[in-house]
């Protein structure tokens, strides 16, 4: 039986002496720390210092995983690479407690500024099966929780499909907050960095009898997502060279927001 999530509004990451300790459910169901994880801690920590600085709305974000991050202290480091007057750009490095890089990442940042005409510039897209409320959907039948203690359970994800049964957006939301502070960031690529998971179950191909690990993640999104639940709608092109991409259109319960993509490399289990 799978360990049960505890009911607690602690963060997945705390800080201490300038240093960010996981707890359990950080892990991965496989090596490291789990790959939203990562992500969500290192553009959180790019927003924490984006919110200090009033850049604004991150609308874009990328992250390098570069090799796996244990269940130990890590540390961040945020350098700007530009603050202008309407976007700002930020850096961080994930390191390990001995200093090796674990992952990188980029964020841009931008202040809203109206034009006098109010009319938007692009026609507002028309939505199909959006869930009125993501909560009231079935459970994702293929998220199954290893037995050991991770970050999926944490994460409740659900699933829409259409009256023929085909599968169609994935919904996740976090049962525990990720950091000691809301972000934004962290909230779209703990939920973006499951699109090859989603479209391998919609596709039929799962369980897989291959790995599939992204080694990169990123989102770019037209404004701020509402709420705590985001959508992805995903699709992948994985081929027998042991290359691909996976990606997907990404929502919040009002409407589209923006897109996500990922480079998967194709690895052989066993």
């Amino acid at each position: 039986m799978n360990a049960p999530a505890p009911v607690t509004t602690a963060p997945i990451f705390t800080r201490e002496n300038g240093k960010w300790i996981p707890d359990a459910y950080a892990a991965g169901p496989f090596r490291g720390l789990y790959g939203g994880a990562v992500a969500g801690l290192v553009t959180g920590a790019m927003e924490e210092h984006a919110v200090r600085e009033s850049w604004g709305t991150p609308l874009s974000a990328s992250v390098l995983m570069l090799r796996p991050a244990p269940l130990a202290p890590l540390t961040t480091e945020i350098t700007t690479l530009q603050a202008g007057r309407r976007n700002a750009v930020a850096e961080c490095v994930l390191r390990d407690e001995g200093g090796k890089i674990i992952s990188k990442g980029h964020a841009i940042f931008v202040r809203p500024d109206p034009m006098r005409d109010t009319r938007p510039l692009t026609s507002i897209p028309e939505e199909t099966n959006l869930a009125a409320d993501p909560a009231t959907l079935p459970l994702w039948a293929d998220g199954k929780r290893p037995e050991h203690v991770n970050f999926l359970h944490i994460l409740e994800m659900r699933e829409e499909r259409d009256a023929a049964g085909k599968a169609g957006m994935r919904w996740s939301r976090m049962m525990r907050p990720l950091l000691p502070f809301p972000s934004l960031l962290g909230k779209l690529f703990t939920a973006a960095d499951n699109a090859s998971a989603f479209w391998l179950s919609s596709s039929g191909a799962w369980p897989t009898n291959f790995g599939f690990p992204n080694v990169d993640v990123s989102v770019h999104v037209s404004r701020a997502p509402q709420g705590d639940w985001i959508g992805v709608t995903p699709d992948a092109q994985l081929h027998e060279t042991g290359m691909g991409m996976s990606e997907g259109s990404v929502h919040d319960r009002t409407g589209l927001i923006g897109r996500t993509c990922q480079t998967n490399i194709i690895v052989p289990r066993g």
